[in-house]
């Protein structure tokens, strides 16, 4: 995770190098652990964007403005900086904002509706578009009302963390919709310090089904084979012994696609793949200070055939619909005691099983606050589990009868009986 750069056009001016050095700096301060996308020089129908900041919260376009002062300006006219080296007057940078937020919300529609609906058009409507000065610079109050225009802001380093927070989107950008957003603006990813494109890894080269030594015995047998079929055709009384020959063939030949299919159409996670996700998970707690969690493959095989069940009757939520099954439901048939509290998480791609997508799903609960927290909620034990493009997590916590867990916000089952 951290800070990704990606852009459109190479920083030709200095003084846009100069800010946005600052502005990553103060990123990398405040978003160590999280996923933030920053975008420089994107081209869009009438101008080009300086920066744009992608957070879970929602895209914020920052126009980037070398000026120190006292700024004065309204929706209308021309706008005014008071500098110590006395007044500059400008273009109006209200109209200049509103432009370009206008033509990336044009950019951003069919990406939406092509590979984020759950977005919805309404809500890109409250992308910001705010205009970053140096310093020190001031916009006294009076001139145009932040209350009615949301989306506006001028903002400089000492205020840009604060105002990142107070983004109010409407939605929440996951990893794989920052992708999607940069991919349908075609830009590439680079070395913010390096100024040079970053190279993607070279793709991993694919092992043959059959190794060398595997072809020339597959060859052997049916050159063998071939000599049986002959020798049947030939000579009389081997009828019975060439059957059992190809018989052996036949057996072997359906071996070696049987374990070639396993690995082609693999569906859900391994107990092994399980326990990497933990321990990456177990990175992510350290970091915030917390114990590190045990693998339990009862959680592993409860965390699956939820998985299975969400694939199976296409739904992503803590009870089927249509079976009321759930984690709940499930618990004693899984081996848990009624002094065990479970804590589940779901995470759902409606696509096929890919490698990695138990990680993907983690940093994908670590993006949004609720799952976050059941993640670093106080447990001792816990699996993840993914089944084509759903996954589960279930964290274990034991309750003894002298002490009752405070309970998270989130998915917790125990039962009724539990002290």
């Amino acid at each position: 995770m951290g800070i990704r750069f990606f852009r459109g056009e190479k920083i030709k001016l200095e003084h846009e190098f100069r800010q946005l050095q600052e502005i990553v700096s103060i990123l990398r301060k405040e978003y160590p652990r999280e996923p933030v996308y920053v975008l420089t020089g994107v081209l869009v129908a009438n101008s080009q964007i300086d920066c744009i900041i992608l957070t879970r919260n929602g895209p914020v376009l920052l126009e980037l403005k070398a000026f120190q002062g006292e700024v004065r300006g309204l929706e209308n006219g021309n706008w005014v900086v008071e500098t110590k080296d006395g007044p500059i007057t400008l273009p109006n940078l209200f109209i200049q904002a509103k432009i370009h937020r206008q033509d990336f919300i044009d950019r951003l529609i069919p990406i939406c509706r092509e590979n984020i609906p759950h977005i919805g058009e309404r809500n890109l409507r409250k992308t910001a578009s705010w205009l970053y000065l140096c310093r020190g610079s001031t916009y006294p109050e009076g001139q145009i009302d932040f209350r009615k225009v949301k989306w506006f802001r001028i903002v400089t380093a000492d205020d840009l963390v604060e105002r990142l927070h107070f983004v109010d989107s409407g939605y929440t950008l996951r990893i794989q919709d920052m992708d999607a957003i940069v991919q349908g603006l075609h830009l590439e990813e680079y070395s913010f310090e390096k100024e040079s494109p970053l190279i993607p890894a070279a793709r991993q080269k694919r092992e043959p089904l059959l190794s060398r030594r595997a072809l020339t015995l597959l060859v052997a047998i049916l050159a063998i084979f071939l000599v049986a079929v002959l020798v049947v055709v030939t000579v009389p009384g081997v009828r019975v012994a060439a059957g059992n020959a190809f018989q052996g063939v036949v057996a072997v030949v359906g071996g070696w696609f049987q374990v070639l299919a396993r690995g082609t159409f693999k569906v859900n996670t391994t107990v092994d793949e399980s326990r990497q996700a933990v321990l990456y998970l177990n990175r992510l707690r350290a970091a915030e200070g917390e114990t590190p969690l045990l693998f339990d493959e009862r959680a592993y095989n409860l965390a699956l055939a939820r998985a299975e069940d969400m694939a199976g009757y296409k739904y992503l939520n803590y009870t089927n619909p249509k079976t009321g099954s759930s984690a709940l439901a499930l618990k004693r048939s899984y081996g848990f005691s009624p002094n065990e509290f479970l804590i589940e998480t779901l995470y759902g791609q409606w696509t096929a099983y890919v490698p990695g997508i138990e990680t993907q799903a983690i940093d994908s609960w670590m993006m949004d606050t609720g799952n976050r927290q059941r993640l670093f909620f106080n447990q001792t034990a816990g699996a993840v589990a993914c089944y084509k493009g759903y996954c589960s997590y279930i964290g274990i916590r034991p309750v003894t009868p002298e002490s009752t867990p405070a309970a998270p916000a989130g998915n917790i089952t125990a039962d009724q009986a539990a002290p």
